[in-house]
């Protein structure tokens, strides 16, 4: 039973390079989700067969005014994170015994049959599925069937798929789960003392682990205001250009990898690709064809911006950067075992991320700190 919120997932996803600017280029075809943009084994250098003066027409991307914003960190901003590291080292314990309620975590084994057969995605398997009752996502009648139940005690729930469930072989189908209520999910959570600080971090007293969270959360807001910046840069930069045309290649393949991208999503599902389109995003054909033409062309348009300033102001990544760089990136993302990653992908870190797409947020993010160093960063009190 699907119960992702797909879209939430994408946010994430598109978020997901732990503060790097490059989330300013959207989703992919810059590359932050990993294998999105379709990955190639060599470098190709984009647009080199094109005069972009022909198709782009650059505006101000020097002198641009910004402002800098004033970070600090309140005491309440580090107890609110000290409690957050508190609930996040909390751990979940399967209590045997008890009657599950709403709002309750429970363990639970299940397996669905429609006519007597089973049929793909209805069982949870032997290890069985925490689900929260009253908020799993699971179909109309399950989670009300589980509440009450006794730990230990089997049930069989006969329930009815909605009749826009999102499969042609389940809409509307009555379905018969038989469910085991194996645990009810407790919460311990550690106390915050010095033996808690000893154990999450390198400090000794609570004293000394408030001032490092103090001194990471001052961090983490400094990059966070230095990245606004950018991205304020860069929202100029794009609104002081003008596209005169489109190169269509370039926008058939950014259209054709998007629709990949969710062609592999609506696969995992099971679903047919405008079934999928429906459910999780709410758009029909039409909509989903203008989405992936305005894509393709808010892509396209920066990433023309972005080669044309680099031509102007001579700015390349050469092999040596590339090489740092690209284990500075792999670092951020956590790959520190290179071996362990070709075996679980196939392909290095490389091949799979795709040297262009690599290549494009190395040059976005030395454009963007030229237009930094040659903007004009007013103090926000003089702002104001």
């Amino acid at each position: 039973m699907v119960n992702n919120d797909f879209k939430k997932g994408m946010d994430k996803m598109v978020k997901g390079n732990k503060g790097k600017i490059v989330a300013l280029l959207l989703v992919s075809c810059l590359a932050l989700s990993l294998g999105a943009c379709g990955a190639k084994d060599s470098y190709v250098e984009p647009y080199s067969d094109y005069d972009l003066s022909e198709y782009v027409k650059l505006g101000d991307y020097k002198g641009i005014e910004v402002t800098e914003t004033k970070v600090s960190v309140t005491d309440e901003e580090v107890q609110s994170e000290i409690q957050n590291r508190i609930e996040a080292a909390s751990t979940q314990v399967e209590k045997k015994k008890g009657t599950a309620a709403t709002g309750d975590s429970v363990k639970i084994v299940f397996n669905g049959k429609m006519n007597g057969k089973e049929f793909q995605g209805g069982s949870s398997g032997e290890e069985g599925t925490v689900i929260t009752l009253g908020s799993s996502g699971y179909i109309p009648g399950f989670d009300d069937g589980v509440i009450g139940m006794k730990v230990g005690e089997m049930k069989t729930l006969n329930l009815k798929f909605p009749e826009d469930y999102g499969k042609d072989e389940l809409n509307g189908k009555d379905v018969a789960f038989d469910v085991t209520l194996s645990g009810i999910m407790v919460t311990e959570t550690p106390k915050y003392d010095v033996e808690f600080v000893k154990s999450h971090s390198k400090e000794k007293t609570l004293e000394g682990y408030e001032k490092s969270v103090k001194k990471e959360l001052y961090t983490q807001k400094k990059e966070t205001a230095e990245e606004e910046m950018r991205n304020q840069l860069w929202a100029t930069i794009m609104d002081n250009s003008k596209v005169l045309k489109y190169p269509e290649k370039e926008l058939q393949e950014c259209k054709d990898t998007n629709q990949e991208y969710y062609e592999t999503y609506a696969k995992q599902y099971g679903m047919e690709l405008k079934d999928f389109i429906k459910q999780y995003t709410g758009m029909d054909e039409k909509a989903y064809d203008d989405y992936l033409k305005q894509y393709a062309e808010a892509i396209v348009s920066q990433e023309m911006v972005m080669y044309s300033i680099a031509k102007a102001e001579n700015i390349t990544i050469s092999d040596k950067e590339y090489k740092e760089k690209i284990e500075e990136f792999k670092k951020e993302q956590g790959i520190t075992d290179e071996a362990a990653f070709k075996q679980q992908y196939g392909k290095s870190f490389e091949e799979y991320a795709g040297k262009d797409n690599l290549m494009k947020n190395f040059l976005l993010e030395k454009i963007l700190e030229f237009a930094v160093d040659n903007a004009k960063v007013v103090p926000a009190s003089e702002k104001a």
